[in-house]
């Protein structure tokens, strides 16, 4: 019988084989082992647990969203993982159940030796849902508004358990439909000018009908779920915003849009699901602003060893030809600040390796001595404590040829802090009011018999906006509408032709250092 870790390896490598081939016979035997991987895991199911690997189960405490999609989609596969619970000092879900059962109920409740997994059963009797259903069933039935409902769940921290046996979606057998691609040469080498393979045209950029795009989204829950992930777009997923891009090589890049309630006000969130002959290898994701994309991604360790590279300038791509990026920024996060797993992997040397620079002049400055001090010495390595230093200033990559010290960008935290001002200087922090008088000001400052209510408090800032030229309050209204079409691209592209609003917004909320 193989150990546990001597499964894990195989399996890392066959899937690596199925997303990575050399020829059409690697990829037949990958795909007939794996399909009978379950069986061979069957005896280390435990010891393999929270691998993704078929037959075996995984152990988290999924948030509201998550838990609600995963209860949809795999029904009593998934449930309450009790004996984690047992663990607790406190039996939170009891006070919860008190807030939601008859009144007379909580004589049984405050019971300490009634728990409430046992209090469940009994409420329960013979209804063959799980407990995780009857306890989402409970609380959706008292109708509270959706944000106190999933924070009332949230507030739990209720550990999972997702029984992986038989399950299609686990990572041993995750694929979306694809032509393979063959690959007799791996791109894993960094290319001479990571700028200039950006600037090389993608794939087109093509819209999903919104069936396929649900075969999108739940692969991509499925995929990062399954590595303790939950990333926010992914999970709030707009079915009816899903690109799929084209990019050569066997991969596909999936661009997936957020859900129009939870549209960020001046910038645009968009996720990523990175394909690999069907694969999902990684994710990604851009956060978009008059031409600037925060970006990163994320290649699942299986992954690393193929077309990182690649696969990276591709993902810049997409967004600097079909989204307008010109300026690309790592945040320090990714770097390694208060990130341990940023700090070693190094991933502030492979970003610099590509030419993205520090916007910290201090920063770039310290950057430049270690680097010189590495080329000299063969086989250095920087310490953990340099690369935190590194890792303090976020990092640029402009393919409009901007430098670090000239890079400009609008602090939407002040933006924010700057409508909280207003509402409590003009309305005395009345929140309703104040929203549907910055709407009248803001319509009738542009011509209008109404504007959305979601961007008028920011426009509401804008001291002059009734002196601007008619063209450019035209162009405003229609800015301020397309942010909620049921697509969010136009926005964006919006966002960079309002050379106006584009100023303003850059000299009344600047940036305050990296």
């Amino acid at each position: 019988m193989a150990s546990a870790d001597a499964l894990i390896a195989r399996h890392e490598r066959l899937c690596f084989i199925r997303a990575f081939p050399r020829t059409a016979a690697d990829l037949r035997r990958a795909e007939r082992e794996l399909a009978g991987f379950e069986r061979l895991a069957a005896p280390r199911r435990e010891e393999l647990r929270n691998t993704g690997i078929a037959g075996t189960s995984y152990h988290y405490p999924f948030n509201y969203a998550m838990t609600r999609w995963l209860r949809a989609r795999y029904g009593r596969a998934v449930d309450v993982d009790w004996p984690a619970y047992r663990r607790r000092a406190w039996d939170d879900v009891a006070a919860l159940l008190s807030l939601v059962v008859a009144w007379a109920e909580n004589e049984g409740l405050d019971d300490d030796d009634v728990p409430s997994w046992e209090w469940i059963r009994a409420a329960k009797g013979p209804d063959r849902r799980t407990d995780l259903a009857w306890l989402l069933d409970v609380l959706a039935a008292q109708r509270l508004a959706p944000k106190l409902e999933a924070h009332l769940f949230e507030s739990l921290n209720l550990p999972l358990r997702w029984d992986l046996a038989g399950c299609a979606d686990a990572v041993t057998h995750a694929r979306l439909p694809a032509r393979p691609f063959f690959h007799r040469r791996l791109l894993s080498e960094r290319p001479a000018d990571f700028a200039r393979e950006v600037l090389r045209p993608p794939g087109a950029l093509r819209l999903l009908a919104p069936e396929r795009a649900d075969r999108v989204i739940d692969a991509a829950r499925a995929a990062l779920s399954q590595r303790e992930r939950e990333f926010h777009v992914i999970v709030h997923a707009h079915r009816r915003e899903v690109y799929r891009v084209d990019a050569g090589r066997g991969l596909e890049i999936y661009v997936i849009g957020l859900a129009p309630a939870l549209r960020l006000t001046l910038e645009s969130d968009y996720g990523a699901l990175l394909v690999k002959n069907g694969v999902p290898i990684g994710y990604g994701y851009a956060v978009l602003l008059f031409g600037r994309a925060d970006i990163g991604i994320n290649i699942f360790p299986t992954y690393r060893g193929g077309e990182s590279p690649y696969v990276f300038h591709r993902f810049c791509a997409v967004f600097h030809h079909h989204f307008g990026a010109r300026r690309f920024v790592m945040r320090r996060y990714q770097l390694g600040h208060q990130n341990p797993e940023g700090i070693e992997a190094g991933s502030f040397w492979f970003y610099y390796k590509l030419g993205f620079r520090s916007l910290a002049r201090p920063v770039r400055a310290l950057a430049e001595v270690e680097a010189a001090r590495l080329e000299r010495r063969a086989g250095a390595r920087s310490s953990p404590a340099m690369l935190r230093r590194l890792a303090r200033s976020d990092m640029l990559l402009a393919t409009d040829g901007t430098r670090p010290e000239a890079f400009a960008d609008v602090d939407v935290r002040r933006v924010g802090l700057a409508v909280t001002r207003a509402i409590r200087l003009r309305q005395g922090g009345d929140r309703a009011r104040a929203v549907a008088a910055a709407v009248r000001r803001v319509a009738r400052a542009l011509g209008a018999d109404a504007v959305p209510e979601r961007l008028a408090p920011v426009a509401d800032l804008v001291p002059d906006l009734e002196r601007w030229e008619p063209a450019e309050r035209r162009a405003l209204l229609a800015l301020l509408r397309a942010k909620e079409l049921p697509l969010e691209r136009p926005f964006v592209l919006a966002m960079q032709r309002h050379e106006r609003w584009r100023r303003w917004a850059l000299a009344a909320f600047p940036t305050r250092g990296t």
